[in-house]
């Protein structure tokens, strides 16, 4: 009789705790991007121009409406999305219209009829359907990392024919319509992704995994060192860079003028070009600005890190760093050797690489977080 009721009670109790409901989980880099959410929905808060904040600059609408469903795709992403191969070969495929529309543009043949009367689309900024060649490259770059990774890695002969066929084109309008950031950017992928091959021919992969884990945070501190030191030296020579010599220098005197809780939370998100023409309105360089600018408005400091650490202030641009970190030393430990997380990993370097003299669009900065969810995903 004891014995009965010993085993009723045990399966009871085991019945209890299978029907649990599992416990939420969240790991160093939710923690990180929920960080950066709170920083980033603070920041509008308390900007005093919650509009502005909440939908951002018109035409680039990069506020906190948009950056927090980033954040949030970023959560389903990253626990519920199986990826499979195919869907990287749908992501280069739906590329090749913009490319092959702007190989079209650069021999001069408007053939959407975009360009206005008498613009020649052989010479305008604008090209393809995406807007000013910049946002060109910025796509391009969240792109061509993944036909360069199957390119290099794949063993399948079609694949890398194909791929191949594909890299040949796109480099044409990189040449052709990008920008001098995106081909340095593309031979930077270019370099990771020959390790990468040569790491699949030695034995001793968990003696470099441990030796990468490692030396992350040293390679973390120095990269960010650096981009700083650059950030520095090319605003001292006003044309270096494109001219972003001269919007690092202003853009660096911006926030050096900010009061205390603007350094710290930053001005609004997608801001940036409100408080500039505020600020310039109170200062001797207005005429400059304008005779450099030909009164056009300067939507952003031309750095998606300086962006961040104006609008978001020092906390918003510590904690996207960060939450950058985590995903990296996530990756290292789990995703390598997987080829889905490789692909995105290579991808979301090609963009954080970029945006190092670039900003953020609606074209290319929701793929990021959709890579860093790919990175840190739960699928094996």
């Amino acid at each position: 009789m004891n014995l009965k009721i010993s085993l009723i009670e045990d399966f009871g109790k085991r019945n209890i705790e299978t029907t649990k409901e599992p416990k939420i989980k969240f790991s160093r880099t939710d923690i990180a991007m929920a960080v950066f959410g709170a920083a980033v929905v603070l920041s509008a808060l308390l900007s005093g121009h919650i509009k502005e904040s909440f939908y951002g600059v018109s035409g680039f609408g990069m506020g906190a409406l948009s950056i927090t469903l980033m954040i949030l795709s970023y959560f389903y992403i990253s626990r519920f999305l199986i990826t499979p191969k195919w869907i990287f070969h749908f992501i280069v495929a739906t590329s090749i219209f913009p490319i092959a529309l702007a190989l079209i543009n650069r021999a001069g043949i408007d053939l959407l009829n975009m360009y206005e009367q008498g613009t020649d689309p052989k010479y305008s900024l604008y090209v393809s359907t995406l807007g000013n060649y910049g946002w060109f490259s910025e796509y391009m770059a969240i792109i061509i990392p993944i036909a360069i990774y199957m390119h290099v890695m794949t063993e399948n002969v079609l694949e890398r024919i194909l791929y191949g066929i594909y890299l040949i084109l796109a480099l044409a309008a990189a040449t052709l319509c990008g920008t001098n950031m995106l081909m340095m950017t593309v031979f930077a992928v270019f370099i990771l992704v020959l390790i990468r091959r040569f790491l699949t021919l030695i034995s001793e992969k968990d003696a470099v995994r441990a030796f990468v884990k490692k030396s992350l945070p040293w390679a973390f501190v120095i990269a960010v060192i650096v981009y700083y030191a650059l950030v520095f030296f090319v605003s001292g020579h006003d044309d270096m860079a494109n001219g972003r010599g001269y919007i690092w220098k202003l853009s660096m005197d911006l926030y050096k003028n900010l009061p205390l809780k603007e350094k710290l939370i930053g001005v609004g998100p997608n801001r940036y070009m409100y408080v500039l023409n505020d600020y310039l309105g109170t200062r001797s360089g207005l005429s400059t600005f304008t005779s450099r600018f030909n009164n056009l408005a300067l939507t952003s400091a031309h750095s998606e890190y300086l962006d961040y650490l104006i609008n978001t202030g020092i906390i918003g641009l510590a904690a996207y760093i960060y939450m950058i970190y985590t995903v990296m030393f996530s990756f290292i430990r789990e995703g390598f050797g997987i080829i889905n997380k490789e692909i995105a990993f290579v991808s979301a370097i090609s963009y954080m690489t970029y945006s190092l003299c670039n900003f953020s669009i609606v074209c290319a900065t929701p793929m990021f977080f959709i890579y860093l969810a790919m990175c840190v995903s739960k699928e094996k």
